[in-house]
């Protein structure tokens, strides 16, 4: 019995050890936010995918210089006891005037590789008149797979849309 109990309290730590943390984009546990727009116009378009339980945000930034749409991604991860009400903040000013002051910053960020970044297709959906042009509002499919664990944490796959707006020529 008591080299069970001991068995059996090894494999349990063992396995606390190896706990991974897995981050599903796709699933209900992220809350999402895009970002397009700026003071000065459009811009390129920023998602964040905040995982509140995790501390951690992932950042997708899918350029609107033209219709390559070029996409990277970036995971920050922050202490734990970071509320998601700080994570918010941070996010705001990413792409804000900075607005809060007390906004934690991350006690980590860690670059997705290029090659799990991928824009799978983009399709013209209308065309959007701002002070500075019009711009052409793209729907665009992206997916981020593949990336490689994050110490013990995993980005599970995930494709998703996002609203991007080019400059047309003419605007």
């Amino acid at each position: 019995m008591k080299l069970t109990s001991i068995l059996l309290s090894s494999l349990l730590c063992t396995a606390c050890l190896s706990a991974e943390t897995i981050l599903d984009a796709g699933g209900d546990g992220a809350t999402k936010t895009e970002v397009s727009d700026s003071m000065i116009g459009f811009r390129d378009t920023l998602r964040f995918y905040e995982f509140a339980q995790q501390h951690a945000i992932l950042l997708v930034r899918i350029d609107n210089r033209d219709t390559k749409f070029a996409i990277s991604a970036k995971l920050f991860l922050f202490a734990e006891g970071t509320t998601a009400e700080d994570m918010g903040k941070w996010v705001n000013n990413q792409h804000s005037d900075g607005l809060f002051a007390d906004a934690p910053d991350p006690k980590a960020s860690h670059e997705i590789p290029a090659a799990s970044c991928k824009v799978l297709e983009h399709a013209a959906a209308d065309l959007v008149e701002a002070p500075n042009g019009k711009f052409t509002n793209y729907t665009v499919t992206f997916a981020i797979k593949d990336v490689p664990p994050i110490g013990d944490i995993r980005i599970k796959d995930f494709t998703d849309k996002a609203s991007v707006k080019v400059k047309s020529v003419e605007g």
